[in-house]
Order: structure tokens, then C-alpha cells, then sequence
């Protein structure tokens, strides 16, 4: 009984941080990556599911009051509607169901002052719901950027006098790519805190840095940067779960 008791009061410790989900075959569906990198650092994985007429759902209120942060992950493109564009021969396939939650979940989490993580589709994602605006496709668009896809390893420099480059003394790393598609117009309230030599937006932060999106995948490998951004990130979530602001 005892040890339950130890189990319950560790997990209460542990913030909840909300995971959008993706809906393929009428499952939700997540890369196991993102929740096991949560739990890894100290969080504790909550999934989020697409749901069907998303605004103004109670069912996704209800969900983001019980949540101490939000992650949105890697997705599928983003259909261009969103910012007003039609869509590029080269974009693949969307799912604006999945979008249409997430503009939900993310208003709402704002709404609370809540920690937010967006990586790779999810930065992108974050920069549309701040009115900016997507390359859809950079070999097409941008011809002479670096290759940004399939894991190729470029470098990224960090942008001084930003929040995220106060938090690492490495000015200059390498990181493994997997997108196709990058930030054009940066969104309203955002600011570039790391970049690829081609220009292509590697990272942002809002003012307070209680927002951020990096392009990279830190999910995926155990680097000291990657420990760096989900510590920061659970510690503001825990900021959160200690009842620092509430939803009304």
C-alpha cells in the first residue's frame, strides 16, 4: 500500500503535458518518440485526440484545464487554406481535422499561459496560428537552400540576445533534418532564435520564451541541447501545475 501511495505522489509530481494527436484509419495515432522523450525528462505524456466540430468543444476544455503544457508534433503538411494559399503540386498529404483541433487546443493553452512545444510540423503549425506562413516546398521555392530532408545533417546557429541562446553555451551545432516544407512568413509576436546557414528558420521563441518551436527533432536523440529544451519546458510546465494560472 505503501509504495502505491510513493507511485501516485511521483506521477502527481510529474507535469501533464498535453500531445496532439494525428487521425489515420479512425485512430489517433502519435510517434512513440514524443511521449517517451516527455516521460524521459520528467513529464508525463497526456494524448490529445482529433476530434470531429473542434471549436468550442467542452470535451477539449476540459482536457487543456487538466494539462500543465502542450507539445504539438511533427504532422503531415498543413493544408495551405490555413494561410491563405492554394496548394503546391509538391505538398503531401493533410489532414485539416487534425489542424482544426489544434487551433482549438493551442488557443486554449494560450488562453491559460501555458508552456507550449512545438516540433518540426508543430513550429510550423504555431507560426500559422500567429498569422505566418509556410515555404510548401523548399526545393521547389528555394532552390539554393541546404537539403532539409530524409536526416541530412546540417548546421544551426543560435541567434544571441534570445532566450533559448541563454540557455546553451553551443552557438553552432548539427542537427538531423526531416522536413520539407519551412517557415516563410514568421508569425505576429515570434522571434527567430535559431537558423540553418540558408536562412530557413530553425527555431522561435515567443517574448517570454514560454513559447517555442525547433525544427529539429530533439525527441529523437538524448543530446545535452535536447535536454536542455524539454527541462526548460517541464520546469515552466510545472510553473503551471502548481497553479500559477488557471482557465476560466
Amino acid at each position: 500500500m505503501k509504495e502505491r501511495i510513493l507511485q501516485k505522489e511521483h506521477m502527481k509530481a510529474r507535469p501533464l503535458i498535453g500531445i496532439t494527436t494525428d487521425l489515420e484509419d479512425k485512430s489517433n495515432l502519435i510517434e512513440s518518440a514524443y511521449s517517451k522523450a516527455v516521460e524521459f525528462y520528467g513529464g508525463a505524456p497526456v494524448l490529445i485526440p482529433t476530434v470531429a466540430e473542434a471549436s468550442g468543444s467542452d470535451f477539449l476544455l476540459n482536457i487543456v484545464r487538466a494539462i500543465d503544457g502542450l507539445l504539438v508534433p511533427g504532422s503531415r503538411d498543413m493544408d495551405p487554406k490555413f494561410y491563405g494559399e492554394s496548394p503546391h503540386p509538391a505538398i503531401n498529404s493533410m489532414n485539416p481535422e487534425r489542424t482544426e483541433t489544434e487551433f482549438s487546443v493551442l488557443r486554449l493553452a494560450l488562453e491559460r499561459d501555458m508552456p507550449v512545444l512545438g516540433i518540426c510540423g508543430g513550429m510550423q503549425f504555431i507560426n500559422v496560428f500567429h498569422g505566418g506562413s509556410i515555404h510548401q516546398d523548399i526545393k521547389a521555392l528555394l532552390p539554393d537552400a541546404l537539403c532539409h530532408e530524409g536526416g541530412k545533417v546540417h548546421g544551426v546557429t543560435v541567434l544571441a540576445d534570445t532566450i533559448f541562446g541563454g540557455l546553451t553555451e553551443e552557438k553552432e551545432f548539427e542537427i538531423k533534418s526531416y522536413h520539407h516544407q519551412a517557415i516563410n512568413r514568421l508569425g505576429e509576436g515570434l522571434r527567430v532564435n535559431a537558423s540553418a546557414a540558408d536562412g530557413i528558420v530553425e527555431g522561435f521563441e515567443s517574448a517570454d520564451g514560454r513559447l517555442m518551436g525547433f525544427q529539429w527533432h530533439p525527441e529523437l536523440e538524448q543530446t545535452r541541447l535536447s535536454e536542455l529544451i524539454f527541462t526548460r519546458f517541464l520546469s515552466e510546465a510545472a510553473q503551471t501545475a502548481d497553479g500559477s494560472s488557471s482557465i476560466g
